[in-house]
């Protein structure tokens, strides 16, 4: 039993059991031992692919409608990233707007949100280059400009439901240790609150018993809502509704793991070791949006939001690297249907 192992079972222990957010969120990122605290490979060499592995033509493709965004708002701006793992995707977006808009590098900083120690070390070794228009900040810190963020939605601490018929109500999914194993433990009075977000999406009736439902409160984008003054706000993430959830029922919801580009069930085992995501909820993130008065666009698929400014780049060549056959086939790889063109897809907000 590792370190992280065995504090997860000492606090289940003095709590007789932990709803699977906590559990999350110690396996993910207990400083020092959580998976993110300890992985720093994305691609080939991690655990799973994400669009920034590609090469760099994605955060140049965002940073191009960045520009347009920034051009929109006068005086100094800033560009706000939250979930930057080791600064690449800052460094392709950095990289871009130095090179093909200076105008508008001269005038924005960069922001990362970042409460790892350990992150802000990646971070700040990836973006060297960059000396001076970088800094590191708390969330939820004002700003006027545009917010991004690639993949970490999925990677936020979530609960696990499941559906009690004949109490009609929901019941959280609790975590205890079973000789030295994590295992789902008894379930914890009704949830109630739950089926507020329920409502209008689908019938009780339809929900068949033991149904497993994923959701989590994705504070990091209220603190988005609260903190954009003046500006866009993109989330770049794989989503899902309830509506999908029950068309495709699975034992643990939206919930799965990966190590090594596998797919692991079970996501209680190996903490630290393997990546935990669960699809993001999109009607809680709605409410969430609204209640932070920003307006926002339908979902986008990755694939045709990417096209769209592939189009106003064919228009403006003078703003945009060479199409070499290089980017042209991590251009497929973005939007292919087979590839990450459709599992991914893009929420893009806005302050009135």
């Amino acid at each position: 039993m590792n370190e992280l192992e065995q504090r997860i079972h000492n606090e289940i222990a003095e709590k007789d059991g932990i709803p699977f957010s906590r559990f999350m969120e110690m396996a993910l990122y207990e400083p020092g031992l959580g998976y993110y605290e300890t992985h720093r490979d994305v691609g080939r060499g991690g655990d799973f692919y994400t669009n920034v592995s590609v090469g760099s033509l994605f955060g140049e493709l965002l940073a191009f409608q960045f520009a347009d965004w920034l051009a929109e708002i006068d005086g100094p701006v800033q560009l706000v990233e939250a979930g930057a793992h080791d600064g690449q995707l800052a460094r392709d977006v950095l990289t871009y707007l130095r090179d093909w808009r200076p105008e508008i590098y001269e005038r924005t900083d960069l922001v990362l949100w970042e409460p790892s120690s350990l992150h802000r070390e990646w971070q700040a070794e990836t973006l060297c280059d960059f000396e001076g228009k970088v800094k590191w900040s708390t969330e939820g810190d004002a700003f006027r400009g545009v917010f991004y963020c690639n993949e970490l939605l999925d990677a936020c601490s979530v609960d696990r439901y499941v559906w009690n018929q004949e109490q009609q109500s929901w019941n959280l999914s609790v975590v205890h240790s079973n000789e030295g194993n994590f295992e789902w433990g008894e379930l914890e009075p009704p949830q109630f609150g739950l089926l507020l977000e329920l409502e209008g999406e689908i019938a009780l009736e339809e929900i068949p018993d033991g149904f497993v439902y994923v959701s989590g409160d994705y504070e990091i984008w209220k603190s988005v809502s609260d903190a954009l003054k003046e500006g866009r706000a993109l989330a770049v993430d794989y989503w899902t509704s309830p509506k999908q959830a029950i068309e495709v029922p699975t034992k643990n919801g939206s919930l799965r793991g990966y190590c090594q580009h596998h797919l692991v069930e079970n996501v209680l085992e190996r903490p630290g070791q393997i990546d935990i995501t669960a699809s993001v909820n999109e009607t809680l993130l709605n409410s969430k949006t609204i209640c932070g008065g920003l307006e926002r666009k339908p979902l986008a698929r990755q694939s045709s939001f990417l096209v769209g400014i592939l189009e106003q780049t064919m228009k403006r060549p003078e703003q945009f690297p060479e199409w070499t056959d290089e980017r042209t086939r991590q251009f497929q790889t973005l939007v292919h249907p087979e590839h990450l063109g459709h599992t991914f897809k893009v929420l893009e907000c806005w302050r009135p």
